[in-house]
């Protein structure tokens, strides 16, 4: 990657959160990461980002949430969401929402195969903030 593809991760899971940062930043990717939904609606109102990775279960402001506003300030943003309980209603949502959904635990390799595949459909210059 020439420029770095910008990525907000949001997760509850300190643990998660902290793992997952240090995977992607290492596969050279510009990692921001928010531990609650407050936080992550601050950082997607201040900073440009080409993915977001959310947990959907969270207090106060959800992944759902998250998802509605990604949507309204960056509409081409790609978007994963990761939860331990994607049920049939969950799923219907991420289809009309057009949303990638990973359930816990997944495999940080399908992680990193899903973000290489919309690396390489992105438009060759990825501007910063």
């Amino acid at each position: 990657m020439s420029l770095r593809i910008r990525l907000l991760v949001v997760d509850d899971d300190l643990d998660m959160l902290r793992n997952l940062a240090v995977m992607l930043s290492l596969e050279g990717y510009f990692v921001m990461t928010a531990s609650s939904g407050m936080d992550a609606s601050m950082l997607l109102s201040e900073h440009n980002f080409d993915i977001v990775i959310t947990d959907l279960r969270m207090p106060i402001i959800d992944g759902y949430e998250i998802v509605r506003r990604t949507r309204a300030a960056h509409p081409d943003a790609f978007i994963i969401v990761t939860s331990r309980y994607l049920d049939d209603t969950a799923r219907a949502w991420m289809q009309t929402n057009h949303v990638v959904g990973l359930e816990k635990p997944y495999n940080v390799h399908q992680l990193s195969a899903i973000l290489r595949d919309f690396a390489t459909q992105m438009p060759s210059q990825v501007q910063g903030d």
